[in-house]
């Protein structure tokens, strides 16, 4: 029991929400950066998203 090795499932699943976390936090960087180049901001407020000026 002491070399009880990670359910593969639960592996793969926690892999993949690390890749999409990743690549969420990209898009959203490069988003902003966009944004920043026009004087806009994002503005999310649940289930809304606005862009505003600065």
């Amino acid at each position: 029991m002491a070399d009880e090795k990670p359910d593969p499932i639960v592996e793969a699943r926690r892999l993949v929400e690390e890749d999409e976390q990743r690549k969420t936090d990209a898009c959203l960087a490069e988003i902003e950066a966009v944004l920043t180049k026009y004087d806009r901001k994002l503005q999310i407020t649940q289930p809304q998203i606005t862009i505003a000026p600065q």
